[in-house]
């Protein structure tokens, strides 16, 4: 069951009913989507696909169709039952849901046999979709649209503001031609990060750099492409430097916005109950 109020997830509707979201890889993580229990059920029989995008409108999957397939489509004069299921990491249990929906038209997307192929599939909600969908896809929205209006705001990570923000440590790797180097986080923003590294700088300037962020709660480091696009001086040191790396901005991973949003909503709350104490 949604946990916003009617009047939040009214808004969510209101304000993203077209926005879509792309389920890539860190979205589908940050989500919980459990993409084994996702499938489109035609005339009552289940055909399992891959959501590859969604709105609060329609949405657009990858299916594996045959012709039997289109027939029950035909059939059913187009109407059909999408079924999502999302597993959240504050969750106890799944959770599921149908949305009625409407096939709008099809692609091929990738032909494996004479008899049965993969079509990018355009479905459109015949109805408001269930609060629990509108409720997760407005956080998302809402997440990506307040780290856009963040980009200027960088956050130096000094003393408890590393474990503060969610980083398990400030001591990272970023890989620059293949070689991995050992360095440490200095700041962090919504752009990209300054970070001290031992190197020559004119040998690294303006090339492609992954930085490893190692953050709480996963066992897996946070990898997310930039260029290196500058550099500065660190007093009394000849060996050492401030690499700044700009990011790929399609290329940042969910995770680390929403890393970014929590701690600066954390920080916006302190500072109003401070406000309201005075």
């Amino acid at each position: 069951m949604a946990s916003l109020s009617t009047q939040k997830l009214n808004q969510y509707y209101d304000d993203y009913r077209k926005t879509e979201i792309a389920f890539n890889k860190s979205i589908i993580k940050a989500l919980g989507l459990e993409t084994r229990n996702i499938f489109l059920k035609i005339k009552g029989d289940p055909w399992p696909c891959v959501l590859y995008s969604c709105s609060m409108a329609q949405a657009k999957i990858i299916i594996n169709l045959d012709t039997s397939g289109f027939e029950e489509i035909k059939r059913a004069k187009n109407f059909v039952n999408l079924r999502l299921a999302f597993f959240p990491s504050d969750a106890k249990s799944s959770i599921y849901f149908f949305v009625p929906s409407v096939v709008k038209g099809y692609s091929v997307f990738n032909i494996k046999s004479t008899e049965r192929s993969s079509f990018l599939m355009t479905i459109e909600f015949t109805q408001k979709p269930p609060d629990d969908l509108i409720e997760i896809l407005g956080k998302v929205i809402e997440s990506n649209e307040n780290f856009k209006k963040r980009q200027s705001l960088r956050i130096n990570l000094d003393g408890k503001v590393v474990t503060d923000i969610g980083l398990s440590t400030n001591k990272i790797i970023a890989e620059i031609d293949n070689i991995k180097r050992a360095c440490i986080l200095k700041n962090i923003s919504a752009n990209g990060v300054m970070v001290i590294m031992s190197c020559i700088p004119k040998f690294i300037m303006k090339k492609k750099c992954y930085i490893n962020i190692l953050i709480q709660d996963s066992s897996e480091p946070l990898v997310i492409e930039g260029t290196v696009v500058r550099y500065e001086e660190v007093t009394d040191r000849k060996d050492i430097y401030g690499i700044g790396v700009e990011f790929v901005p399609e290329k940042v991973p969910f995770e680390y916005k929403d890393l970014i949003n929590k701690y600066i909503d954390k920080l916006e709350e302190m500072a109003k109950h401070d406000k309201i104490k005075r």
